[in-house]
């Protein structure tokens, strides 16, 4: 993804879209890639993603990736 930095891999789309709030929050714009794009339900509530095994990526651009890898790292590490 040119231009996209990826910030973190997360097990699953619940903790991918939880991060997403945090950096929207702080006027960070991002997107989730994940294997499960497109299949309703999949990796949906918590669960490990079923497809792949690959979990979610949550991407922002690069002039705000060192931002919300801080912010990410802060809320998110261990996870």
């Amino acid at each position: 993804m040119p231009g996209l930095i990826m910030i973190k891999n997360f097990p699953n789309r619940m903790f991918a879209e939880m991060a997403q709030q945090t950096l929207e929050i702080e006027g960070i714009h991002s997107i989730i890639k994940a294997p499960d794009y497109g299949f309703p339900g999949a990796a949906a509530g918590g669960g490990v993603d079923l497809f792949s095994g690959q979990g979610v990526d949550l991407y922002t651009s690069e002039e705000d990736a060192k931002k919300a890898e801080e912010l990410v790292r802060e809320q998110y590490d261990g996870i």
